[in-house]
């Protein structure tokens, strides 16, 4: 059985998809006189905000400093109202709990706006630990926020997990020796997940589960749940 488990927050916990699209769209289109699609917005899922404006005018770092407070108002203007929980979130984490794991966040979001959602969903009592995009220098997909995730839990790399919806957050885990866990359920597709080689991938909550306290990765990999009939 796995000792700690370090989750991604949006598209992972907490289902932000529609909220970041509509925030993107509505940001960008003044700038690029169109509406972006949602496919060339799932690409930035993950990483932090600045980094995502900057892809849609690259060498106009001006522009992204505009950008920034139009997005970010727009984003707690809608928080409420666009966001909610991932199907199963809380019962699976009583569950991880209750076995004794050690629960954290790794995300690349800013504090103020996890915290605020981890406490609009009653979710904040599960996470002793949070790692947020001013927690450190560098970001997923590097190693820094899963090690300083690992520090805090007070355990070994072996020992942990990082579950998350998007390449980056499997290619940090790998990058940082820990388990790498990709979730299926958010918007980004699934074939993106795949290409980076997770350590597993788990459709739902309650396969996180079974996987974390199993700690078998016969029974899960990348193609998803393996039959053990015949």
């Amino acid at each position: 059985m796995l000792s700690g488990v370090l989750f991604d927050f949006d598209g992972t916990l907490v289902d932000t998809s529609e909220l970041v699209i509509k925030s993107f769209q509505h940001t960008l289109a003044p700038y690029l006189g169109r509406m972006v699609a949602p496919e060339e917005i799932y690409p930035y899922f993950g990483i932090p905000l600045r980094d995502g404006l900057a892809a849609f005018v690259p060498g106009k770092p001006d522009l992204v400093e505009e950008m920034l407070p139009v997005y970010r108002r727009f984003s707690e203007e809608h928080f409420d109202n666009l966001v909610q929980p991932c199907p199963g979130v809380r019962e699976g984490l009583e569950q991880l709990r209750a076995a004794g794991i050690k629960l954290g966040i790794v995300t690349s979001r800013v504090r103020d706006t996890t915290l605020y959602g981890l406490r609009l969903f009653d979710l904040e009592d599960f996470f002793p630990v949070v790692v947020t995009m001013e927690d450190v220098r560098s970001h997923k997909p590097g190693p820094e926020p899963v090690r300083r995730g690992v520090e805090l839990l007070e355990l070994a790399p072996a020992e942990v997990a990082m579950i998350g919806d998007s390449p980056h957050d499997i290619l940090a885990a790998r990058a940082a020796g820990v388990t790498s866990v990709a979730a299926t359920w958010s918007k980004i597709p699934r074939e993106r997940l795949l290409a980076v080689r997770p350590d597993a991938v788990v459709n739902t909550m309650a396969e996180l589960v079974d996987f974390c306290l199993d700690g078998n990765l016969a029974a899960v990999n990348i193609c998803g749940p393996v039959s053990h009939g015949g």
